[in-house]
């Protein structure tokens, strides 16, 4: 009997343990949050990101009922900010808003610390950004096509925010599947490659469309393209790459939430409702798309998904042209 009464207890002892947890999370997520949240940001304050973050966590706390502080924590393309959160205790007080870079870095980057997959869960997209592709004018090519042609002829020297971003995976996409002759100049951030550009110290530019937009329509830059599935409000007049009957290329840069691996799911829900709520609060998605930042209240795109493609899509990059980031 006493035998018996201990197989007993062996059987029920896990059920018990997963009621008290679900019990524990229900209370815990019924009383978060509780004190301010730390949204971490993996770059520099001042850049794309903050024009992003900062209205995002005002919007954000305004729906939790606590502030939302927006902490830069910047260094090794995003990966610094990126580990502190995987690292943080998994209690729905310090998340990270990411970006495209959670699959790109771990393609160029050599000794990454966090598993972009298995550290976090994602909570919700916030805002998309596309990417253009930009010429001095002096360029003797005003379409996709023009230009890749061109650089059959001559190597054509292009700027981007940096080695493994995304715009310069993308324009390495674009220049194998087309057998065109683009030369990568790297810079440390998007300004910089905009002078040259401008300057005619190189030939194009590849970068988000928010940041060449102005030079484009003051006539410093031509616009060729915005490599995204359709045209950007931001620049109308400006074709989509799907448009040009090139297949495969179309990409956004995008931004999300997420929470450490371990938080609990009731909060975890709480958190991915209130993204929603925020996102759509009056005045967000319109004062960003002013910015030539795109934010879809509503949403519902599967980040997990779209990270396990993106992973794919850049690993696939980066084995036809190795590229190793420092």
């Amino acid at each position: 009997m006493r035998f018996f009464q201990h197989r007993v207890r062996q059987a029920i002892a896990p059920a018990l343990v997963a009621i008290a947890a679900c019990v524990g999370g229900a209370a815990f997520a019924d009383a978060y949050p509780s004190k301010p949240i730390k949204m971490v940001v993996p770059f520099p304050p001042g850049g794309g990101f903050d024009a992003i973050a900062r209205p995002f966590a005002e919007k954000l706390g305004g729906v939790l009922g606590q502030a939302v502080v927006v902490e830069n924590r910047a260094g090794a393309g995003g990966n610094i900010g990126a580990e502190s959160v995987a690292r943080s205790a998994g209690d729905g007080y310090t998340l990270l808003l990411g970006n495209d870079n959670l699959a790109t870095n771990p393609n160029v980057y050599r000794n990454i610390k966090y598993d972009s997959l298995k550290d976090f869960v994602p909570l919700g997209m916030v805002a998309t950004i596309p990417i253009a592709i930009a010429v001095n004018p002096n360029v003797k090519a005003t379409t996709l096509p023009e230009l890749l042609a061109l650089s059959r002829t001559m190597p054509l020297n292009y700027g981007t925010p940096g080695i493994g971003t995304s715009p310069h995976l993308l324009a390495e996409m674009v220049s194998f599947s087309n057998k065109a002759k683009f030369v990568h100049i790297p810079y440390r951030g998007t300004g910089l490659a905009i002078t040259d550009a401008i300057g005619g110290q190189i030939e194009m530019v590849v970068a988000p469309a928010s940041a060449v937009a102005p030079h484009i329509r003051s006539g410093k830059l031509r616009g060729v393209v915005v490599l995204s599935g359709e045209r950007s409000p931001l620049l109308p007049n400006l074709p989509a790459v799907s448009e040009t009957g090139l297949k495969g290329i179309e990409y956004d840069i995008w931004y999300a939430l997420f929470a450490p691996a371990a938080t609990p799911e009731p909060v975890v829900r709480k958190l991915r409702d209130a993204t929603r709520v925020a996102i759509a609060q009056p005045g967000f998605a319109e004062n960003l798309r002013e910015l030539g930042i795109q934010v879809k209240p509503g949403q519902t795109t599967n980040i997990t998904e779209l990270l396990k493609t993106d992973l794919a899509r850049w690993k696939a990059v980066v084995d036809r042209t190795p590229i190793v980031a420092d």
